[in-house]
Formats: structure tokens, C-alpha cells, sequence
């Protein structure tokens, strides 16, 4: 191939490329979609989100609640059988298995 040839091949590809088979350019690319609709799905994501963060945050909290008092329950429950136990030394079991 000559750099005749090369020309004529570069700027066929080059047509081919940019315009159909008529020869007229193709339409013009659409226009990027406007921000708005990406902007409102940042928002609606950012607010679900939050809400997940808050439910979590609100079910730990829950349970955080909850464990402090059974462990508050528990501790009630020593102390009171540890103060029982010193004094009630004649018969403190026996009233414990009726209960």
C-alpha cells in the first residue's frame, strides 16, 4: 500500500465513522440527563440511610436497656441471697426449695 492508498483508507474510516451509509452526519448525541433526578435520589438515599442508622441505633439501644437490667435483676438477686445466707444459716435453704 502506498501513502496514497493510506489517505484514502484513513479518511473512509474516518466517514464511515461519522456519517451512515446516505452520507448525511448522524443526529446529534442527547443531551446528559438534567441533575435534578440525581440529586433527589442522593437525597432520598441519604434520608433512608439515616433511618436505617436510627433504627439500629434505637434497637441496640433496646437491648442495651434491657441487658442492664437483667444484670441489675441478677445483682438485686446476690446480694439479697449472700445477705441471707450469714444469718439464715438453720434453716435458710429448706424456705428457699419452697419457693
Amino acid at each position: 500500500m502506498n501513502g496514497s492508498q493510506t489517505g484514502v483508507t484513513a479518511r473512509a474510516a474516518w466517514l464511515s465513522s461519522c456519517c451512515n451509509q446516505s452520507g448525511v452526519p448522524p443526529p446529534p448525541a442527547p443531551p446528559e440527563p438534567p441533575e435534578g433526578p440525581r440529586a433527589l435520589q442522593a437525597a432520598v438515599l441519604g434520608v433512608l440511610s439515616l433511618l436505617v442508622l436510627c433504627g439500629i441505633l434505637f434497637l441496640g439501644a433496646g437491648l442495651l436497656l434491657r441487658a442492664q437490667g437483667l444484670t441489675a435483676l441478677l445483682a438485686r438477686e446476690l446480694r439479697a441471697s449472700r445477705e441471707t445466707e450469714p444469718g439464715g444459716a438453720s434453716g435458710g435453704d429448706d424456705d428457699e426449695d419452697d419457693s
